[in-house]
């Protein structure tokens, strides 16, 4: 016996169900594009989700994916906004713009300094090292030439004020032991020695401070 035909109708339609593609995606599925769509990426399949499937990674896709949505659910509040109110979309732009450059710095901060700025860093403190030891090589000679150059200066002053002081003493004694014998001879010293007439105020102050103490 022959076999009973199939009716062409019944075919055509086995045909254009085996040609249409499955619609069907799940949530989890679908968060997985949005995610991949804003990294750049290809969706993440069923099949590179169950790979490194531990509880760890489980929770990080979770809370990207989160992430994800809480953003995409802001860009369409945005975008109904400014669609409701277009009189505030310079005003919205603006204000996205600073929040974002103060994100964008507070990325950069988080970050540290890059391998330029590394090697600067390194490269600075270096010469800043170099520089210290210069620095207190030259603290060094500044003060061996200050001290070789105080005696030539007040220090040589004060040295020389002691000097003159402690000749006058000895002036004042010997002028105390001899005075009575040149005064019995009728001698007037300041005649003998013409320098003791310009002294002789600043010998007697020296007397009287010397009986004073």
């Amino acid at each position: 016996m022959a076999e009973p035909e199939t009716p062409a109708v019944e075919v055509a339609e086995s045909e254009l169900v085996a040609s249409e593609p499955a619609s069907e995606v799940t949530a989890s599925e679908a968060t997985s594009e949005i995610v991949a769509d804003e990294a750049g990426a290809e969706p993440v399949t069923q099949e590179a989700a169950e790979v490194a499937d531990t509880p760890a990674n489980q929770r990080k896709r979770i809370e990207e994916q989160l992430e994800a949505l809480k953003r995409r659910e802001s860009e369409l509040r945005r975008e109904l906004a400014m669609s409701d109110h277009p009189e505030l979309v310079d005003a919205l732009r603006e204000l996205e713009g600073h929040a974002y450059a103060v994100t964008r710095v507070e990325a950069k901060m988080a970050q540290g300094l890059t391998k330029s700025e590394e090697r600067k860093r390194e490269t600075l403190e270096k010469k800043l090292a170099s520089a210290r030891e210069k620095h207190a090589e030259i603290a060094a000679h500044i003060a061996e030439l200050e001290a070789e150059l105080s005696p030539l200066g007040p220090e040589r002053t004060r040295a020389f004020e002691s000097e003159r002081l402690g000749c006058l003493k000895q002036l004042l004694a010997t002028m105390g032991t001899h005075e009575g014998s040149f005064q019995a001879k009728g001698l007037d010293t300041t005649l003998l020695v013409p320098e003791l007439a310009r002294l002789l105020p600043e010998i007697r102050a020296l007397a009287e401070s010397l009986r004073t103490r």
